[in-house]
């Protein structure tokens, strides 16, 4: 099969972060693996984004920058669009990403390859799409690229690991002890101290995520957040806000949601944090086990192929 993924005018795969450009290239090296041909398309410029689409023939577009939504009506080959926006769930968080993008989904009604069933029921009832043309599609993680160790060196520290913003509300919880901070800061009210561990590298990630002992993303929004399925992969458990938990099984003892209106009360979330992360040390094994279920092989022969099959019979 040949696909054609559209993603944002920028380096694929990254140069630094870029969770979305990482998404989009571990997408190729997995269908390439898998025999599938994959043209990835980063460029600016929407006429010669056609062209190269219909040089290339694909039998299925797949667009992962939803700026570029309005292209959908020019596509003529089955496409389907995903949007990573942190704020699908919370309409009244939109900005002037509403009229933007969002309002462009309720005129054209496009195939959606949602991150989660949440998301997908927004774009149902807020923007009229038929479910037919909705389909579940999470993201997924490498999972062989992540060191998992049994004996973490630091198992009584949690980690936040996340560009430091006013959207993941790190701010909030920098006096908690034992928390532990990684990414770019671009949130003022964030004090850099002891527990603040600078921005990690892909590599530095893979190899140290696993000698934590739990990880922490209390954002007050998400779509489905990947540094949860790393934590997953790396070993550790998780302490999410209620905008995080997409596709997670809250069953597990390993997984604690807070409440929103719970968030700004810092010693509950102290609290959960240390009892999430003495618990977790005792699963690192089914934690891992769980991580099994988001690799990227997985999401890709039951879930993408199989919704790519779907629509193209449809």
């Amino acid at each position: 099969m040949r696909i054609s993924i559209i993603g944002p005018n920028t380096p694929i795969p990254p140069v630094g972060w870029g969770a979305v450009e990482s998404l989009i290239w571990d997408y190729k090296l997995t269908l390439t693996s898998l025999g599938h041909k994959v043209q990835i398309i980063n460029i600016g410029d929407p006429k010669k984004i056609i062209d190269m689409i219909n040089e290339f023939r694909p039998h299925f577009v797949h667009i992962n920058y939803d700026d570029w939504i309005p292209l959908y009506e020019y596509i003529q080959y089955p496409c389907a669009v995903t949007t990573h926006f942190a704020y699908i769930e919370r309409p009244e968080m939109m900005g002037p990403y509403k009229q933007r993008v969002f309002d462009h989904f309720t005129r054209i009604k496009p195939n959606v390859f949602g991150l989660s069933t949440g998301i997908n029921n927004v774009y149902q009832k807020l923007c009229g799409i038929p479910k037919e043309r909705l389909f579940l599609n999470p993201n997924g993680v490498a999972l062989n690229k992540f060191k998992f160790t049994m004996a973490p060196e630091m198992v009584n520290k949690s980690i936040y690991l996340a560009k430091i913003d006013e959207r993941k509300r790190q701010y909030l919880y920098q006096d908690i002890p034992n928390l532990y901070f990684a990414g770019n800061i671009v949130d003022s009210r964030f004090k850099s101290s002891s527990r603040y561990l600078g921005e990690w590298t892909k590599e530095y990630l893979y190899a140290n995520l696993t000698n934590y002992g739990n990880l922490v993303l209390l954002s007050d929004g998400e779509a489905h957040p990947l540094v949860c399925m790393e934590a997953f992969a790396a070993g550790l458990g998780v302490v999410v806000s209620e905008w995080g938990q997409s596709n997670l099984d809250l069953s597990k003892p390993f997984i604690d949601v807070i409440p929103e209106r719970k968030c700004n009360d810092v010693q509950y979330v102290s609290k959960v944090i240390d009892e999430n992360r003495k618990k977790s040390w005792y699963h690192r094994e089914e934690i891992r086990q769980y991580a099994k279920q988001f690799s990227w092989e997985n999401i890709i022969e039951n879930y993408y192929l199989k919704n790519i099959q779907m629509l193209i019979e449809n």
